[in-house]
């Protein structure tokens, strides 16, 4: 059975069926008016970090998207049409992400844009996206209230904040909360979710604890965490942020526990910090890189074959799923591609599993995919799960 037929039946099961006019023309009808689309191939774009820290956490992605986007140009592409997908750097600061979001529609003129990693970034985009009336797809929440063109592949941050510290308050036996942020769109998502389950059980936050982007010496930040006699600490920043600030922390004699959100699930978390990963709790809409399941399986098939060494991680596997969202709403859309067709099909996605996530659903009210998400803790080198799926939607 050929991919392409695979993925229509797919997207038939998912209530994804496009009008017989899109499908079934008798006659190619060649989209030469839609930018980024030629008789030979689409064109899509990605804003990603490709230089600084934050390479450690999307380098993985770009292996996990463009895997899975060689492995359809080698069976032949979509409808004939081969996909390039061309990224631009960001260096993870808003005003550049937007800028490059910009030369990637108006002087490349690609189809839609894949591959924004973030709440702070995707905010600065998608107001862009919108006006230029670009489908985005986002490995973040999706941006309050839902836009027509925005699309997350993530959950809610507050809502991955609220389930880790209810979890350490019902379960991990938490009295005294810290919390260590982000100054920015990031770290206010993280709190809305912190305070909702604080008052919720009970507990006490001790420290509130803000930094800037790009900070790197958290001595003082950790000093008050400690002062404070904090028992969990809560971490809302970027993965090699949160992982240094473990580190400064063990070296004063430091040593709370640690929860943080999905990213926390990157492998190279446990390469900057060894041993003391251990008991780090994560909350993620992603199952572990280390579970079984027939998305899995092609997933480190193709990075197998693409990307020799490259292994599956948290990002690896956001990027497939990014990848793989984008290639099936592409196919169904038809050979006839619009950006509007292309939203019309996301948005009739209902409970897309994919066997790596929380089923995914869209509407025109909903913009925001998963259904759920995991708490995990790092066991033994690896992070394993603490609690089946648990809703999201309910931190607000």
């Amino acid at each position: 059975m050929t991919q392409d037929l695979s993925s229509r039946r797919m997207f038939v099961r998912l209530g994804l069926v496009c009008t017989a006019s899109l499908m079934l023309s008798a006659t190619p009808v060649y989209a030469e008016s839609t930018p980024g689309v030629t008789d030979k191939e689409i064109l899509l774009g990605g804003v990603l970090t490709l230089t600084g820290p934050g390479r450690l956490v999307t380098e993985p992605i770009e292996h996990g998207m463009r895997s899975y986007f060689r492995m359809v140009n080698d069976r032949g592409g979509i409808h004939g049409r081969k996909i390039v997908w061309r990224v631009e750097d960001d260096a993870y600061q808003p005003a550049r992400a937007l800028a490059a979001a910009k030369k990637l529609v108006e002087r490349d003129r690609v189809f839609l844009l894949v591959g924004v990693l973030g709440v702070p970034l995707t905010n600065a985009v998608s107001p862009y996206a919108e006006q230029a009336k670009v489908p985005l797809i986002a490995a973040s929440a999706s941006p309050q209230p839902p836009k027509r063109y925005t699309f997350g592949l993530m959950a809610n941050y507050a809502d991955v904040i609220y389930q880790v510290t209810n979890y350490v308050a019902k379960k991990g036996g938490a009295k005294r909360i810290g919390y260590i942020y982000q100054n920015d769109d990031l770290g206010a998502a993280g709190r809305v979710g912190l305070e909702k389950a604080i008052k919720e059980n009970g507990l006490k936050l001790v420290a509130n604890v803000g930094f800037e982007r790009g900070t790197r010496d958290f001595s003082t930040h950790v000093l008050r965490l400690k002062a404070a006699k904090a028992d969990v600490v809560i971490s809302m920043s970027i993965a090699p942020s949160t992982a240094t600030a473990m580190k400064q922390a063990t070296a004063i004699g430091y040593s709370p526990k640690w929860a943080t959100f999905s990213v926390g699930n990157l492998n190279f978390m446990s390469k900057l910090l060894g041993k003391n990963i251990e008991g780090l709790i994560v909350g993620s809409e992603l199952e572990s890189q280390y579970a079984d399941s027939p998305a899995m399986r092609e997933h480190r098939a193709l990075l197998s074959k693409y990307y020799p060494g490259s292994k599956p991680d948290w990002g690896s596997l956001i990027g497939y799923a990014e990848a793989r969202l984008t290639v099936g709403a592409l196919r169904a859309a038809g050979r006839n591609l619009t950006r509007d067709a292309f939203v019309g099909v996301l948005e009739k996605t209902k409970s897309w599993n994919i066997g790596i996530m929380a089923p995914v659903s869209f509407s025109r009210t909903r913009r925001t995919g998963p259904s759920g998400v995991k708490v995990y803790h790092w066991k033994d080198g690896k992070p394993v799960a603490l609690s089946d799926w648990l809703p999201i939607g309910v931190a607000k």
